[in-house]
């Protein structure tokens, strides 16, 4: 009588941790069997960014409507060409509408007038020589490059300012990279409104702005 009583006694304390053992592995069944949703786009609200752009890349706001984020290995090539297009863009720009404030003709003028002047041909030469030797030299060392990474932000000499060692860089990332985007819509509309209005962009927005009614795009028509 006295084993029976102690058999049910054991019984009761194993039931409940039995039961506690299942449920505990029932929630983690259903722990494992969660979705990771992507995540929507910011570009446009109610779309759904592509997986592999998580927002960690600077400027990714989940816009790939031809599908070149899809292979993560050409994701970083085009990363990485679409960061030197934009400092490339960014620095033409400045120089286009410096020499049109500086009084030297339209972007496209410059060239002309700087051969033309005293010395033109040789000047040009070497200015050109020693802009080719100085960018060959920083893409040799970025090509030797094998950190992905520091292929786009090498820092050292290439930042003298330390603006990659603040608390802030992720910021200076993403006002880099949407200032060329911007710079590089700006060259294609140089390189467009330069043949056809035959001035520069700073002679066309004083004109502009100067009779917006009929200085604009539909004086081309």
């Amino acid at each position: 009588m006295a084993a029976i009583i102690a058999s049910k006694a054991l019984s009761a304390r194993v039931a409940p941790a039995a039961a506690l053992r299942k449920s505990s592995r029932s929630v983690v069944a259903r722990a494992a069997t969660v979705k990771v949703v992507a995540r929507s786009a910011p570009f446009c609200p109610g779309a759904v960014a592509p997986e592999i752009l998580d927002g960690s890349l600077a400027g990714d706001y989940g816009f790939d409507p031809l599908g070149f984020a899809k292979d993560p290995v050409l994701l970083q090539r085009y990363r990485e060409a679409e960061l030197m297009h934009s400092r490339w863009s960014m620095l033409a720009i400045s120089g286009m509408l410096a020499v049109e404030l500086l009084g030297y003709g339209s972007w496209s003028e410059a060239p002309k007038a700087l051969l033309d002047g005293p010395n033109g041909f040789a000047t040009y030469g070497a200015g050109q020589a020693l802009f080719f030797t100085v960018i060959g030299w920083a893409e040799g060392k970025r090509s030797a490059e094998t950190d992905s990474e520091k292929r786009c932000y090498p820092g050292g000499a290439f930042d003298p300012l330390g603006w990659s060692k603040g608390d802030d860089f992720a910021k200076l990332q993403a006002k880099e990279i949407a200032n060329g985007r911007l710079a590089m819509l700006s060259i294609f509309g140089y390189f467009v409104q330069g043949p056809l209005t035959n001035a520069g962009p700073v002679a066309n927005w004083v004109a502009h702005t100067s009779d917006p009614w009929h200085a604009n795009v539909s004086q081309l028509f």
